[in-house]
């Protein structure tokens, strides 16, 4: 395994690459499929759990392995309300660009790193799957590939994960405050309808949108199931190939839902059925010719 970080533009966005090495022992001309994971943290921080653990996960599986960390201000800034009238780093389209750019990045090198192009996958999780979202909506965007500096097919997604994300930032949670805190990390001191719709995918699903593996739990406070249901029916709508997972236990941030992952003292998020959707996208990317 090749282990190594990278800076992504100049806000401080870095990316962490665990690739597979081909062996004279298997197959020397071998060309590996990548799953870069995009961590959530509701734009406030990027979350240790939905990366590195989700990261070896797939390693595991046959994967070279990204997590990217994009630019964010961390919890301080928001919660204590530190700088109130500064822009932050993690303001739209910022996360994108940089999101953007690592697949720019892996296409690029896909040689040295060998890695097979056509095959690279997605997975949001929570703030993070609105970012992959969005760039499952916006990657042939002229306007992206002008400040990514590639191509917009260097940027396309061959399949998307997402892990109870937030697809429709003008649905309200349960949880008002950090709603607020996630609309000034996504759109700064200009919080408009208009703006909230552009950081939601599911206003600007079309035709080109990538294959889509969607999760969530009904009993998610702080991002409502609504978010993914919704979603699925405008892929639906555009006939894109999709499969989605509804499960009705559990509280949000599942991550792998087993104990590498839990961070509550009381065991919260060790769910033996929501731990299922790992098994389930894999065979899912298998049908699509993923794996």
């Amino acid at each position: 395994m090749r282990h190594f970080k990278e800076k992504i533009g100049t806000n401080g966005a870095e990316a962490i690459f665990y690739l597979q090495e081909p062996n004279s022992e298997i197959d020397m001309g071998r060309k590996f499929p990548v799953l870069i994971t995009v961590p959530g943290g509701a734009y406030m921080w990027t979350s240790y759990r939905e990366g590195e653990p989700i990261a070896a996960e797939y390693f595991a599986k046959g994967f070279s392995t990204v997590v990217v960390n994009y630019a964010t201000e961390g919890r301080a800034f928001f919660k204590e309300n530190t700088h109130p009238g500064q822009i932050p780093n993690s303001v739209f389209p910022n996360p994108l660009t940089e999101l953007a750019m690592v697949l720019g990045i892996i296409r690029s090198r896909a040689e040295d790193w060998s890695i097979n192009p056509n095959k690279i996958v997605i997975a949001g999780f929570s703030a993070g799957g609105n970012l992959a979202g969005q760039l499952s909506v916006y990657w042939n965007e002229q306007w992206l590939s002008e400040k990514t500096g590639y191509p917009c097919e260097m940027m396309k997604p061959n399949a998307v994960i997402l892990a109870y994300p937030k697809l429709d930032s003008t649905i309200y949670s349960e949880k008002s405050q950090i709603d607020g805190w996630v609309n000034r990390a996504m759109l700064g001191n200009d919080v408009t309808e208009e703006r909230l719709r552009a950081v939601s995918p599911v206003f600007h699903v079309n035709e080109q949108v990538p294959p889509t593996f969607l999760w969530h739990t009904t009993e998610d406070t702080f991002v409502p199931v609504e978010n993914s249901l919704e979603y699925s029916i405008e892929l639906k709508k555009k006939q894109v190939p999709f499969e989605l997972h509804i499960y009705q236990k559990g509280e949000h941030g599942f991550a792998l839902s087993d104990i590498r992952t839990d961070s509550m003292p009381d065991h919260s998020q060790v769910n033996e059925q929501g731990a299922t959707w790992v098994m389930l996208s894999v065979g899912w990317m298998k049908q699509i010719g993923i794996l």
